[in-house]
């Protein structure tokens, strides 16, 4: 699979340690230790948005990347840890790389000390097209759904189901249909659904809508069906997305769980 998520893992070199510590004569940096551990790596956000916290292109520190009070609706994305001596004390930094929503020049990738840093994704998701469902929380999932400008459509469809509550892991389940991510035992998918989801259209949103609805009253979820209490998977991504993918993955998906 070439999903973002997917290529992540793909970033997990293993831990690298190393035996003789590694000093920058320019800069008085010396590396003590490294990891660069498997996995889809963690979220970040700025500890405090006002504060001048840069982004450094090496280890070295000999050049500055970035400030990251000036990425307010930015998340970092940690793919490694190293710690460095200097002046005979140890910090510890993180690899880090994002994209900044806002600003043209979108990708930022550097060390920054952790202390900078508070674990999460930034909790500002109004500019934020996507959020990883590998690395995210159930809360911060919900919270993108409510606040992105780009989610209207998945509100649209979720307000028809006004007694039901989203999972981020059954939303995982509407893409992969893996079965670690099924928290319930029932679960509904619907292949008309599936195929409208991952064609791409330029239906306004009123007109994608119309047609969800269609699709979900052909299978039996009328309206007062939809009253009851369900789990619901949900990923949408506004219709638009790479081409770059594998034959049977999917780009949007919805299922509903029974409680």
């Amino acid at each position: 699979m070439k999903k973002w998520s997917l290529l992540l893992l793909s970033l997990g070199l293993g831990i690298v340690m190393l035996p003789n510590p590694t000093t920058h004569a320019s800069s008085g940096y010396t590396v003590v230790k490294s990891s660069f551990p498997g996995g889809f790596g963690k979220m970040y956000h700025a500890a405090n948005p006002k504060q001048n916290a840069y982004v450094w292109t090496t280890t070295k520190h000999t050049k500055k990347l970035a400030n990251i009070k000036n990425y307010p609706n930015t998340s970092w994305h940690s793919t490694g840890t190293v710690i460095l001596r200097h002046n005979n004390k140890n910090a510890v930094y993180y690899r880090v790389d994002a994209i900044s929503p806002t600003k043209t020049k979108k990708f930022v990738s550097g060390w920054i000390w952790r202390g900078y840093l508070k674990r999460g994704y930034n909790p500002n998701f109004t500019q934020v097209k996507s959020i990883g469902l590998d690395n995210s929380t159930n809360k911060e999932y919900k919270q993108f759904i409510q606040q992105s400008k780009y989610q209207q459509l998945t509100r649209d469809i979720l307000a028809l189901f006004p007694n039901s509550t989203v999972s981020k892991s059954l939303s995982r389940y509407a893409l992969f249909r893996d079965p670690k991510d099924k928290i319930v035992n029932n679960v509904a998918t619907f292949n008309a659904m599936d195929d409208f989801l991952n064609v791409k259209n330029r239906l306004t949103n009123q007109q994608r809508l119309t047609k969800i609805k269609t699709i979900l009253d052909a299978n039996g979820y009328t309206t007062v069906k939809r009253q009851k209490e369900y789990v619901i998977g949900i990923y949408l991504t506004n219709f638009q997305w790479s081409d770059q993918y594998d034959t049977g993955d999917m780009h949007q998906g919805f299922v509903i769980g029974t409680k």
